[in-house]
């Protein structure tokens, strides 16, 4: 899989299986659920749902472990997984006990770029199922770099990464990327490091302005040479499907304003079919360009 953005999906996957934030006025009348969650892409080795239990959270959401592990209660591990394409091929995903996802090698079931696939789920008596479509993967992605020093002297990339959207239809795309590199400290033998690249208030992009148009996303990293060497750079931008776009959205919002009383926790989309379970079933592709730097 690729790096960093699809490691965040699939942590995703993770972090949002067993809470649903709802509005005050459901409160009276809410009840336990299903969560579904899976993202699938042709870049995966592994396809990964997530089916657990889901209870209302009003306020500060249910908190994982450190390995970001639910609770045993909200695991639902004798679930029925099925995934199908149009054509009519399938595979029934089993559990696994180190995700609590339920999984399987993607070679099973090819993953193709503009194709449809379903989803269904069997808790007990009850059904849910879902379906994807698969975005169409960019041809290319670009980038501009500028270096400068903050008031500080330190050395900064400032990077403009841009990229053609589609036309006539409506697309979703979230930026990310990351640093491999090597530290090198006064007296320390050097050693490799990786971090992720964020890009802040650009990091979701929509094309219901320009359709069709070039859309960039802006961010800045330190580059600088006293401890910083052989810096390679990937940056990406997945295309997705709109119901992940606003899932993935929502969860950093709530994120941001986790223990604000004063601002209100946003809904998370659901794209389950069926009563009696919440969730998100999208696909998404990945487009990425390595560049190595020199200040």
């Amino acid at each position: 899989m690729r790096k960093v953005l699809l490691a965040l999906l699939v942590l995703y996957i993770s972090l949002i299986g067993c809470q649903k934030v709802v509005d005050a006025d459901e409160l009276l009348d809410t009840k336990e659920q299903v969560s579904i969650i899976g993202y699938i892409s042709p870049h995966d080795t592994i396809l990964k749902i997530s089916v657990t239990k889901a209870l209302p959270a009003i306020g500060t959401p249910v908190k994982i472990n450190q390995d970001y592990q639910f609770p045993e209660e909200f695991l639902i591990k004798d679930a029925v997984v099925t995934l199908s394409n149009a054509e009519g091929n399938s595979i029934v995903l089993n559990y696994d006990n180190e995700t609590n996802t339920y999984i399987t090698s993607a070679s099973n079931l090819t993953i193709s770029h503009g194709a449809t696939y379903n989803l269904k789920v069997v808790v007990a008596e009850d059904k849910f199922n879902a379906s994807c479509q698969i975005p169409k993967q960019l041809e290319s992605i670009n980038e501009i770099i500028e270096f400068h020093e903050d008031e500080y002297g330190n050395d900064l990339a400032v990077i403009n990464l841009n990229f053609k959207d589609f036309v006539d239809e409506d697309n979703y795309y979230i930026l990310g990327g990351f640093i491999n590199t090597t530290l090198e400290y006064e007296n320390e033998e050097p050693f490799s490091y990786e971090y992720p690249i964020y890009f802040g208030d650009d990091e979701f992009l929509i094309d219901n302005i320009n359709e069709g148009a070039e859309l960039n996303g802006k961010t800045e990293i330190s580059v600088d040479s006293e401890y910083y060497s052989d810096i390679k750079m990937t940056l990406q931008v997945a295309h997705v499907e709109k119901a992940l776009f606003e899932n993935i959205k929502t969860t950093r919002t709530n994120d941001d304003v986790d223990g604000n009383p004063f601002i209100e926790y946003a809904i998370a989309p659901n794209s389950i079919l069926d009563d009696g379970a919440i969730g998100v079933f999208a696909g998404f592709s990945v487009t990425e360009k390595i560049i190595y730097l020199e200040n």
